[in-house]
């Protein structure tokens, strides 16, 4: 392997079994909803950059072709939503340049210097070089948390030698981030790549003299056991004590390993059974039976709201026993701890158990 991308950089760092199914045994896994999307909404925004075209319709029109092949069923609705706004729109430029291609030496002065290379959502020159990548994750993160955006900045600035001022612009929260890269920046990043790349190169040698793979490339438990293709493969089936048997941090720590393999695993299990109930029907096991079962909710407008609050005068009954603030609607409306106790709100707090970002 002598071309990387930071893509196989990065599950390698997560998790070198995953790379290893992904890249060398080239393993067809189970494609996430979130992978789906973000790859349907980078062909939208593609498509419309060249072409030049901000009409609604062609956004519409686009979200359904994107998802014409999809492996999983996503309404197209989805993708237009995340594509068809502001920090999109006014990133229209005629000096873009789009899903611009480079492939670079990692390393100069290393003749055997493994590659890296790269599709820039976006980019155009100016007083400085704009670097923008697209994302549809669900939380933002700073441009330098990661160094996907140092590589290409690296590249830009080593191609063009200016400045370079990169933008991450989350989809799904409205949200732009900005950093202007500095020297170290995408030092650190061009490092992070070379020494990545090397170590997997001298375990694919190792490989291919003999070595098991599953010793050099092991599983690595962590966040991207939520959204990894192979969860499935990594039960083993060796369960840890149970909980009553729990004695120390150690076998606590491996317990809470396989929850989190078995989690991602069940997941992909119900999405598997999902498919094949909504072609042929429900599977009966035992006295249960997995089925689509529709669900129904109905959908308030302010104004149908407000008229919801009327009618229950009207009925003699107390609208505030019936309406509520939930602490995501607080949050949106932006009022503090005082306000709230100033309105007369009494706080409550109560405890779950789950897994959550570790610090």
């Amino acid at each position: 392997m002598e071309v990387f991308s930071y893509s196989r950089l990065s599950k390698y760092e997560s998790c070198p079994a995953a790379f290893y199914r992904h890249y060398c045994l080239h393993a067809e896994g189970v494609p996430s909803e979130a992978s789906v999307t973000g790859k349907a909404a980078h062909a939208v925004i593609e498509a419309a950059m060249k072409l030049g075209c901000k009409e609604e319709m062609f956004f519409r029109v686009m979200s359904e072709i994107a998802l014409a092949t999809s492996p999983l069923e996503i309404k197209p609705e989805q993708v237009f939503i995340l594509t068809y706004r502001n920090p999109v729109l006014r990133e229209f430029h005629p000096d873009n340049r789009v899903e611009e291609h480079f492939v670079v030496p990692l390393d100069d002065e290393d003749p055997f210097a493994p590659k890296v290379q790269g599709y820039i959502d976006l980019w155009r020159d100016g007083s400085h070089i704009e670097l923008i990548d697209w994302k549809t994750n669900y939380k933002a993160y700073k441009p330098t948390d990661t160094h996907q955006l140092g590589l290409y900045a690296w590249y830009l600035s080593r191609r063009t030698g200016r400045a370079v001022r990169g933008k991450l612009v989350f989809l799904r929260l409205n949200e732009v981030l900005e950093h202007e890269f500095s020297y170290r920046d995408m030092e650190n990043a061009r490092e992070w790549a070379y020494t990545l790349a090397r170590e997997i190169q001298d375990k694919l040698c190792m490989v291919n003299e003999g070595a098991d793979h599953r010793q050099l490339f092991p599983t690595k438990v962590g966040d991207a056991c939520r959204e990894c293709e192979y969860a499935v493969e990594c039960i083993d089936g060796n369960l840890p004590p149970v909980p009553g048997e729990v004695k120390t941090y150690q076998e606590a720590e491996a317990l809470g390993a396989e929850i989190l393999r078995l989690d991602a695993a069940l997941g992909q299990m119900k999405d598997v059974l999902k498919a094949y109930v909504s072609v042929c029907g429900p599977v009966v096991v035992g006295g249960r039976q997995f089925a689509l079962v529709p669900s129904v909710y109905w959908k308030w407008s302010p104004g149908s709201l407000e008229a919801a609050f009327e009618k229950i005068k009207q009925e003699g009954k107390n609208p505030f026993e019936f309406l509520s603030l939930s602490a995501k609607q607080i949050e949106k409306l932006g009022w503090s701890e005082d306000a709230l106790h100033e309105l007369g709100a009494a706080k409550r707090k109560s405890v779950s158990f789950r897994d959550i970002a570790a610090n």
